[in-house]
């Protein structure tokens, strides 16, 4: 049992990395990007599953993330500000 919970948990590590670098390779390639243009690029993925992904990356500055009202939108790190 407690190998199987093992599992789970390292196949999730291992599944939300892959979403994170999908989402790095998508802003790097397009320099800027629409959260909601990014959700229907990832159709196996949930809406809360690439926002919470997202989070992270702007939180550890792999990319950056703004709001205007209820719009967000991603850009690379390489973007000129």
């Amino acid at each position: 049992m407690r190998s199987t919970v093992l599992e789970v948990a390292e196949s999730a590590l291992a599944s939300r990395d892959t979403l994170e670098a999908h989402i790095v390779a998508r802003v790097n390639e397009d320099a800027v990007i629409g959260l909601d243009a990014l959700v229907q690029m990832l159709p196996d993925h949930s809406w809360n599953q690439i926002f919470h992904a997202v989070d992270q990356l702007a939180r550890e500055g792999r990319i950056v993330l703004r709001r205007h009202r209820y719009d967000y939108t991603l850009f690379s790190t390489a973007y000129p500000a």
